[in-house]
């Protein structure tokens, strides 16, 4: 006798033969009704991001440069994600790796924004391209042999945002040369994370000033990397560059200070390490590079601080030259005249300076300026009476390079510095009597190297 079957099962097996034509049309209809759903929500997104683009959360951009130590990494990462309950974005800058740490990243897109290079930019050009991505109002620049421990961000941000002038905080850890380094007791991990965890108690009586500080973990507010721009490229690989950047927040009268209620474990220079042989190559042409660059560092300082010792804090463009070209993303090259920079129009025919977008937006724009009128600008050399011109370049019997701005002139710090603003062709031989006759003004400083096309 035939079995029977429900009135359900037959309906649910009439339904399952459909025409194909039926089934097209549906499928056709549903891929409508998707096609139409992507088109909105991506044109919303879309519209959302352009409107956000450029306003900063309230939280920290943890930058996090990284190069074939993707164990490090993962460790570093998983380690700010159990002890960083603030608001933060980590970024991580892949220097071209090899050792699978790009196939980690992909797997934590949505977890982590990241970029990875062509080719290894070296730590600096890592932290710029951070930089250009971070989000944050605070920035936190942070190795990739770092372990975060309890509170460790929270101290940190609250020493920065205990005084306006503070410009970078750093924690102090087991393993990094100078004062930052301390005595610790642990010999393992788990260890280490009940001394952390004892130790990292808020403390204001426990916050140094220094004159110096590594980059091991950088912790800072936007608006410092805004008014002191990206790291210097001119520094390879690794070493120096937190030297540099420190300066140049000292010089524009920020302090740096050692928050040591806050403590993180450091591996320790595990990158430059495995340089091996080359490690003192590369340490060695970088602080050539540094020397070359700055001079008698100390003394600027101090002498910049008495300069400007009346005045509010500084920041980059106060110690950028008068009278150059420069350029940065575009095809615009503009004229830079007593902290205003002029769109120029007509052939330049003077040296033009590549500068970052940072340095470039740091100066307001005034109204289109005929390049000839800058040519002439640029070769002047003297006023009708044989005197110094405003902007001429000039050096005395001292052996050393100034400018004239207005009043004033600036001792510009090094052959460096004179070359990376297209300056030296431009010098002419004066006396230390007339230079006597103007009053000393804020030394010029070279713009940091840039490298990357982006920035």
């Amino acid at each position: 006798m035939p079995q029977l079957r429900s009135r359900r099962h037959i309906r649910h097996v009439r339904a399952g033969k459909r025409p194909a034509s039926m089934q097209a049309a549906s499928r056709r209809s549903e891929q409508q009704r998707y096609d139409q759903g992507y088109a909105c929500g991506y044109a919303e997104g879309l519209r959302l991001g352009q409107s956000q683009y450029g306003v900063p959360f309230d939280g920290t951009s943890i930058i996090i440069p990284t190069y074939n130590k993707a164990e490090l990494l993962e460790q570093c990462i998983a380690s700010i994600e159990a002890h960083t309950p603030l608001p933060h974005e980590i970024i991580v800058i892949d220097n071209a790796s090899t050792d699978g740490t790009g196939a980690y990243l992909h797997r934590n897109t949505g977890k982590l924004r990241f970029h990875i290079h062509e080719h290894n930019r070296g730590f600096s050009g890592a932290v710029n391209t951070g930089l250009m991505m971070a989000k944050g109002q605070t920035i936190c620049i942070l190795n990739n042999d770092i372990l975060a421990t309890p509170n460790w961000l929270r101290n940190l941000l609250n020493c920065l945002q205990s005084e306006d002038n503070i410009g970078i905080v750093g924690p102090v850890t087991n393993f990094i040369s100078g004062e930052q380094q301390i005595e610790v007791p642990y010999q393992s991990i788990e260890d280490m994370y009940s001394f952390a965890a004892a130790h990292n108690v808020p403390n204001a009586g426990k916050w140094q000033g220094t004159d110096r500080i590594v980059g091991f973990c950088l912790v800072f507010r936007r608006d410092l990397f805004e008014t002191t721009g990206y790291f210097d490229e001119g520094f390879e690989i690794g070493n120096f560059e937190d030297e540099d950047y420190a300066l140049r927040v000292r010089l524009n009268g920020r302090k740096l200070v050692i928050a040591r209620d806050a403590f993180i474990h450091h591996y320790g220079s595990v990158t430059m390490k495995e340089l091996g042989d080359q490690f003192m190559a590369v340490n060695d042409k970088n602080a050539a590079f540094f020397r070359d660059k700055w001079g008698n560092s100390f003394n600027m300082v101090q002498r910049a601080r008495e300069t400007n010792s009346g005045s509010n804090l500084s920041r980059s463009h106060d110690f950028y030259p008068t009278h150059v070209a420069v350029t940065g993303l575009t095809d615009t090259v503009y004229w830079v005249e007593h902290g205003t920079k002029y769109p120029l129009v007509g052939h330049i025919g003077v040296p033009i300076v590549s500068i970052s977008q940072i340095d470039l937006r740091g100066w307001p724009t005034g109204p289109a300026m005929d390049a000839g009128a800058a040519r002439d600008k640029w070769h002047g050399q003297s006023e009708p009476n044989g005197g110094i011109a405003d902007g001429a370049v000039f050096t005395t019997e001292a052996g050393k390079w100034y400018q004239r701005q207005g009043t004033e002139y600036r001792e510009i710090i090094s052959e460096h510095a004179l070359r990376r603003w297209q300056m030296e062709n431009r010098v002419q031989p004066r006396t230390d009597k007339e230079r006597r006759e103007l009053k000393e003004g804020l030394p010029i400083i070279p713009a940091p190297m840039i490298t990357a096309y982006h920035l």
